[in-house]
């Protein structure tokens, strides 16, 4: 058998035409010795590939890290301004993270976050670029889609969370989410840093609107201007 880490992953086979050339009583000592140097081997490898992986990826969610988001940014943003086509941006969180974690636990924040995480990749086109930057932000990167298509996003986004709660411990926890939209089809946006700043700015505008408009947690709020929040329903 070949093994990673205690697992049987495989296993190394001898065979010949000869039927007397294998015997059960044969010394197969060496063969067990070159099967461990394979096992080692192939650890050695899938240790490479998890560190490779973990350099650019958040080991909670699978997302891409900030890291290897930041590095796509400045190049979508050049093919963007190159060909002369939109590019958007979706800077969210969650609301009332940290009273989820006071009130459940940090195993059920981190529950969430995936349950969000699964929603915003399930949900998004295959060319988008979906990353968490840290805690309970993320952000989604649309290439070649104006701000509407962005809009368009994130209320299915929302639907699907206001239909799909988290389960525990015999109850519905709902998960509502707050976000900020920013495109180069703005033309006073100039460089990849003021996409990200635009979208952030927008999102804590839109988390001041719902709070002060005492919003459910189940709507949606997004802001696509500086002065501006849009209120979606769910319901």
């Amino acid at each position: 058998p070949v093994v990673i880490d205690g697992e049987i992953v495989g296993s190394l086979n001898q065979w010949d035409l000869s039927p007397s050339r294998f015997e059960p009583d044969m010394d197969t000592s060496f063969l067990e010795q070159l099967t461990l140097k394979i096992s080692l081997c192939l650890s050695n490898v899938s240790a490479h590939e998890k560190l490779q992986f973990f350099a650019y990826h958040d080991p909670l969610t699978g997302l891409l890290n900030r890291r290897a988001f930041e590095e796509v940014l400045q190049r979508e943003f050049s093919r963007s301004r190159r060909h002369g086509a939109p590019l958007s941006l979706v800077y969210l969180d969650l609301d009332s993270f940290k009273q989820i974690n006071d009130s459940y636990g940090h195993d059920i924040g981190d529950y969430a976050l995936k349950h969000v995480a699964y929603a915003l990749e399930s949900h998004s086109r295959r060319e988008d670029i979906v990353s968490r930057l840290a805690g309970d932000e993320f952000v989604i990167m649309l290439p070649e889609a104006a701000d509407g298509a962005a809009e368009a996003l994130m209320v299915r986004i929302s639907d699907y969370l206001s239909r799909h709660p988290v389960a525990i411990r015999g109850t519905n926890l709902p998960v509502s989410i707050s976000c900020g939209i920013s495109s180069t089809v703005d033309r006073r946006i100039k460089n990849p840093d003021h996409l990200m700043q635009t979208a952030d700015e927008r999102l804590y505008a839109a988390k001041r609107f719902k709070k002060n408009t005492q919003m459910k947690n189940q709507d949606v709020c997004f802001s696509v201007s500086r002065t501006d929040c849009v209120e979606y329903s769910s319901t």
